[in-house]
């Protein structure tokens, strides 16, 4: 089984609530990192933090999944469809980062947007543009992300800019919506910085249209990761998804309600 077999397995197991396969699916030292709790070590623990997480989570999804393979190293970006605490049906967009060793999960990056995300006119054409391109190589692609992220870093605004696609989009639930390359610029340099320390490129897979960028400040603590989306050489779209606990967002502590019937009086 390949190693994308193996992660779709792990997201059916998530599905159907198959705790045993969950834990079945990691390594005994395999690390998940949530967007909305703290580490986790361990498959039996992974295991017991999906039972809570699951609770919240009710009847959950992985929909619109889209998959990047690199090297040992599987890249999910998807739309979580499920049942909040309340019973309402909501959707939730996430990148889940799978190292993978002999078949089986060794670590785990769980990225998250705010749910319900709704894009505005030019943002969903930016987003249908990028979906509906068929080009690009895996080598065109690295080398487009390595260079913008690497000028961003640099402060060269002019050369980030470059490589921008004219009608591109910047899409971050917590920070805004932004289309055009001066917006995007603009955006980015909006996004509150640290008092200690620099942002930097932790990790970056490549595929043939898309790339994920894994964001960090410390570099053991993962902080954002971005999908990017390629079109002719330039970036369409970047979709920023958080470890929301990491920039003090708590979500998912509501205590579910109960069902239950109610009997005339």
């Amino acid at each position: 089984m390949s190693n994308v077999d193996a992660v779709k397995a792990l997201l059916n197991a998530i599905h159907l609530d198959r705790f045993a396969d969950i834990e079945a699916a990691h390594l005994p030292d395999a690390t998940l990192w949530p967007f909305g709790s703290p580490r986790v070590r361990g498959s039996v623990a992974i295991q017991d933090w999906y039972t809570g997480f699951l609770r919240g989570y009710a009847d959950c999804n992985y929909t619109e999944a889209e998959f990047i393979e690199d090297g040992d190293t599987v890249a999910v970006r998807a739309t979580i469809e499920a049942k909040g605490y309340n019973w309402r049906e909501f959707s939730q967009r996430v990148v889940d980062v799978c190292e993978m060793k002999d078949g089986l999960v060794a670590n785990r990056r769980l990225y998250a947007m705010l749910p319900d995300l709704e894009l505005d006119k030019p943002a969903t054409a930016a987003m249908n543009n990028a979906t509906g391109y068929r080009g690009g190589s895996v080598d065109d692609t690295g080398n487009v992300v390595q260079g913008f992220y690497k000028a961003l870093f640099a402060g060269d605004g002019d050369g980030a800019r470059a490589l921008l696609d004219g009608k591109g989009a910047l899409i971050d639930s917590v920070y805004g919506v932004a289309t055009g390359p001066d917006a995007i610029m603009g955006l980015l340099a909006s996004i509150p910085r640290p008092a200690f320390g620099a942002w930097r490129c932790a990790h970056t897979f490549r595929g043939t249209r898309d790339a994920v960028v894994e964001l960090a400040i410390d570099p053991v603590r993962p902080r954002a990761a971005d999908w990017v989306r390629i079109v002719d050489g330039k970036i369409a779209v970047i979709e920023r998804y958080w470890m929301l606990r990491e920039i003090g967002i708590a979500q998912g502590s509501e205590k579910r309600h109960l069902r239950r019937v109610i009997h005339p009086t």
